[in-house]
């Protein structure tokens, strides 16, 4: 399979922070790891770098990959939201990763299962991800593991295993693809 990956945010927008760790900083390392687990295991992995989201979107389709995920944390201003969501943009396919994927990581993390939420035609929903969901040409999901502001889902922050479980929710999608 043709897997393409993101890290959330850039090294110029770091996204969330907690102490001295930066979500782009974080969703590098898990992605990098992710990237040598997939490619060991026969599928062709890229990462696609920092771009606009409209140049991110057109390489991806470029590609022809089979899925894709750009990896984010979630922060809160109060520090009482924690859990693991994934974000689609409705496709049956679509769905089917993001269950796949949420599954893992609650599974691997033990956080609190916010679930497998629709990341666009939500009149409210303004953030630059949603081309990502609705413009590419394959299921694409957006993975919210944690909440880097929650002192309990920090506890359960683990880069390797984080790793280990998008691989193993992306290897259950494969699976259950209908051939």
């Amino acid at each position: 399979m043709k897997i393409a990956l993101s890290a959330g945010h850039t090294p110029f927008r770091q996204g969330g922070e907690t102490g001295m760790i930066s979500e782009y900083g974080l969703t590098m390392v898990i992605i990098g790891d992710l990237v040598f687990r997939l490619q060991k295991a026969g599928h062709e992995a890229w990462i696609i770098g920092a771009d606009s989201n409209l140049e991110q979107i057109k390489r991806i389709n470029e590609l022809d990959a089979d899925c894709g995920l750009e990896l984010h944390f979630n922060s809160h201003t109060g520090d009482k939201l924690n859990g693991t969501e994934v974000l689609h943009a409705g496709s049956e396919k679509g769905m089917l990763l993001a269950e796949c994927v949420q599954k893992a990581l609650v599974d691997r993390l033990g956080t609190k299962d916010l679930g497998i939420r629709l990341g666009h035609f939500q009149g409210n929903v303004t953030k630059p991800i949603i081309e990502m969901l609705k413009d590419t040409n394959c299921p694409f999901i957006v993975p919210e593991p944690l909440f880097l502001s929650n002192i309990f889902d920090l506890s359960r922050l683990d880069p390797a295993g984080i790793a280990i479980a998008l691989f193993d929710g992306l290897i259950t999608y494969f699976s259950r693809l209908k051939p």
